[in-house]
């Protein structure tokens, strides 16, 4: 892990602004981009009806859901970090960091990364602060992968209502399943090495560093789910069902036209596969696999449309104006840093899992 001194700096809070404020107007660039493409699709007018129509009640509990979604997040980050970091600290660093990922072209990666350095700039040591929120990154995926191997069983074996097809439940399934034993095997594994430096490296060096990252967060959940704060899971929980929910209502509020819970799930959590697009908040990548999935689950199209599009505007802008709000708290307490022996004895009570990884460059 590189040293704190060589990351950019502005200023004493030591946020790089500047830097932000070009990937919040890229990130309203891409947006608006994507609008005018949308526009231009065939049949959109009557998506624009139907978004005319929508129940302002539904679309309120959509905002109301994806709120609960962020707070689930804040959750589970106090919960990471073994609830020693104090609540209202925990609330901005949690609301900044889903800004961030609105913003950072990083799959969802950008928030952790920025909070582990704003941890790093207080005074927590860096391997609990990188461990820990690669720990987070993990264990609010992982819910995805749990509810695919859940809800698709569930489906396949009747269990739930839903007229899809076996292999478009079952195969998520078997797919998420295998995903889950690997990642466990994974982090049984000895720590991946890192091969001697030569010349041309950078893609092993880059497949080393996300093996490691990998490896820690696999090892780190499991660790913090047995000995840590147990409601790491239920804010992981949390963050991702307030999500499905957010959604739900947002097809309630163009008349419904949802399936069937089971099948609602699936196409939600493989649409969100494109949210790994490299393009800030997903923009684009997310819209046309939720609409996607729905369309090839049996959604009509227009209903499936005017639902994600009114879902993303929650989605994303919620994050983005409470993010922005808690930057600015952020840069305040970087510019006035409790007291780094604090700190350090505070982080040094708690209960740290023994490395594993190989020794940062």
């Amino acid at each position: 892990m590189s040293d704190a001194s060589s990351e950019p700096t502005t200023g004493e809070s030591g946020l790089d602004v500047r830097g932000i404020a070009k990937r919040g107007a890229f990130f309203v660039a891409v947006a608006v981009a994507a609008a005018i493409a949308i526009s231009a699709l065939p049949g959109v007018g009557e998506v624009r009806e139907r978004l005319a129509d929508a129940d302002p009640r539904w679309l309120f509990a959509a905002a109301a859901c994806a709120i609960g979604s962020m707070m689930g997040f804040v959750r589970a980050l106090w919960a990471a970090f073994d609830r020693v970091v104090p609540w209202r600290r925990a609330l901005v660093l949690g609301l900044a960091e889903q800004g961030a990922n609105v913003l950072l072209p990083a799959g969802g990666a950008g928030g952790p990364a920025f909070g582990t350095i704003v941890m790093r700039r207080v005074g927590v040591p860096a391997d609990l602060a990188a461990q820990r929120h690669a720990a987070l990154f993990l264990a609010t995926s992982a819910v995805s992968f749990f509810a695919l191997l859940v809800f698709g069983v569930l489906e396949a074996i009747g269990l739930l209502p839903g007229d899809a097809p076996l292999v478009a439940t079952a195969l998520p399934a078997a797919g998420a399943a295998v995903l889950i034993v690997l990642a466990l095997v994974y982090g049984r594994m000895p720590p991946p090495s890192r091969a001697a430096p030569t010349v041309g490296a950078r893609v092993r060096v880059a497949l080393w560093r996300l093996r490691r990252f990998l490896h820690d967060a696999v090892n780190t959940t499991v660790w913090l789910l047995r000995h840590g704060d147990r409601l790491l899971l239920a804010g992981a929980i949390a963050y991702y069902a307030f999500d499905v929910a957010s959604l739900g209502c947002a097809f309630q509020a163009f008349g419904g036209g949802a399936p069937p819970l089971g099948v609602f799930v699936l196409a939600y959590t493989l649409g969100h596969a494109g949210a790994w697009l490299p393009t800030p908040g997903g923009v684009g990548g997310t819209e046309g696999g939720l609409i996607g999935m729905f369309a090839a689950y049996g959604t009509p199209l227009a209903v499936a449309a005017a639902a994600v599009l009114a879902y993303r505007v929650f989605q994303l802008g919620l994050p983005a104006i409470l993010g922005a709000i808690s930057l600015l708290r952020i840069r305040y307490i970087l510019a006035h840093p409790p007291s780094r022996e604090a700190v350090a004895a505070a982080f040094a009570q708690s209960r740290l899992p023994p490395s594993t990884a190989s020794p940062a460059d």
